[in-house]
């Protein structure tokens, strides 16, 4: 019977049910994206909430988040809370006076004692903070099989490296006969996005987090020193044969998932590749015989200035609140807990609230990836996830040119620029 029941909610969660409450009884609408496994630890999370207070949550699912969330709000029937499609919404809703201050609801003196500064500054709009981030991951993670440096004699680099600690690494892989990086940017009609995460991680740790604003929200030029520095860093690997595995043919060829495959060739072919946490499972499906931290592990982005050693570059989820009732507070205070943030934590996603016990984490790289999160005092979402549409697609085609031939960064440059001046009129 319960078997019949969970496959009944998983497949009306998919297709965009709501699940309501008996009537008569408080409750709460929660909107969201999340079917399957994700709506299973949801309601996991949402029952203890239910049983200690009587009130119950109505997860409505859909796969069209954005259009939902503009329709409803447009005809003046808001979800209660959802979980919003980034943080752009996120502003969007805020200075259109949809979405409730948290400061209102939070109890704001737990809020700044679970969450880094990072957090509360990427979920604030004109100064009032507007959103709460959960579930998260890391972008930039530095991945490597332990067994080749110890086979080739090299030293593991560690959570604190430098840019220019990782550059005489990369000398020392093609002196023992591998290539230093295996990079692949090859995703369809998205091809390029993850070189655009390489320029994120470099720009951030250049520059700082206020210009990396300016960049995204299109108040920087693309021919400015700040961004053009960017690409010349990333350069130094990407434009040069010797540093990265099969040429730039095989990069803008190789499709992400399988980038990281020359590191666990038999013998392996190159050292080092960059991606974001959620590369575990690509790495396992290829070779399933290979154990985390043993065979595969990772260190976090190197820091450029130290001013910004301590930043990181992450995607998460963000609750916006549409309404205010004692309901809906004892709900979002909640959510932020280090309670609920927990039922995450085996399912591999990084909680936000960084009092959630590294203990709660099901294998031993999720939990470094939750201490390096937890340690962050600088964080920001993705930046091309946060530009304008026609700005994000210009730059993932950028990132394919600038691979094929990096001597042409000027023109590349000024026609990146050429497209914010006409997006972001």
């Amino acid at each position: 019977m319960k078997r019949t029941v969970l496959i009944m909610f998983l497949m009306a969660a998919a297709l965009g049910v709501v699940f309501a409450a008996p009537a008569g009884q408080k409750t709460i609408n929660f909107l969201g994206t999340w079917g399957g496994q994700e709506a299973d630890v949801f309601m996991a999370m949402v029952k203890p909430f239910e049983e200690k207070t009587g009130i119950k949550v109505e997860l409505e699912s859909t796969r069209d988040l954005d259009a939902v969330i503009t329709t409803r709000v447009e005809a003046g029937n808001p979800p209660d809370i959802a979980a919003l499609p980034g943080p752009g919404k996120l502003v969007e809703l805020a200075q259109g006076g949809k979405l409730i201050e948290l400061s209102k609801i939070l109890d704001m003196k737990e809020f700044d004692k679970n969450y880094s500064s990072g957090w509360k500054t990427l979920g604030t709009v004109n100064g009032k903070l507007y959103g709460v981030f959960m579930k998260a991951a890391i972008k930039g993670l530095v991945w490597y099989d332990p067994v080749t440096f110890k086979d080739k004699g090299l030293k593991v680099p560690t959570n604190d490296w430098t840019w220019t600690q990782m550059m005489d690494l990369s000398k020392q892989a093609i002196s023992k006969g591998l290539a230093p990086w295996a990079i692949g940017v090859e995703s369809g009609s998205a091809s390029g996005w993850v070189g655009t995460d390489w320029l994120e991680n470099i720009f951030l740790r250049v520059n700082g987090p206020d210009k990396y604003r300016d960049w995204y929200e299109g108040k920087l030029s693309w021919t400015s020193p700040e961004v053009k520095k960017a690409w010349e860093t990333w350069g130094q690997i990407i434009a040069d044969p010797k540093m990265i595995y099969g040429g730039s043919g095989y990069v803008n060829s190789t499709n992400f998932g399988n980038a990281a495959a020359p590191l666990f060739a038999q013998p392996p072919q190159a050292l080092l590749h960059q991606q974001a946490s959620f590369i575990q499972g690509f790495i396992t499906t290829q070779f399933p015989t290979l154990k985390p931290v043993q065979d595969f592990n990772f260190v976090a982005f190197p820091s450029i200035d130290a001013k910004y050693s301590k930043a990181v570059e992450s995607a998460a989820d963000v609750v916006g609140v549409f309404r205010d009732t004692p309901e809906i507070r004892q709900f979002v205070n909640y959510l932020a807990s280090a309670e609920a943030q927990a039922f995450w934590a085996p399912t591999g996603a990084l909680a936000t609230n960084r009092n959630v016990p590294l203990s709660s984490y099901s294998d031993d790289l999720t939990k470094r990836a939750a201490d390096i999160l937890n340690k962050s005092e600088i964080v920001v979402f993705d930046a091309s996830d946060m530009m304008k549409p026609e700005m994000n697609a210009a730059f993932w085609s950028a990132i394919v040119s600038y691979v094929d031939n990096p001597k042409q960064l000027d023109s590349i440059l000024a026609g990146l620029e050429k497209v914010r001046r006409e997006a972001y009129k």
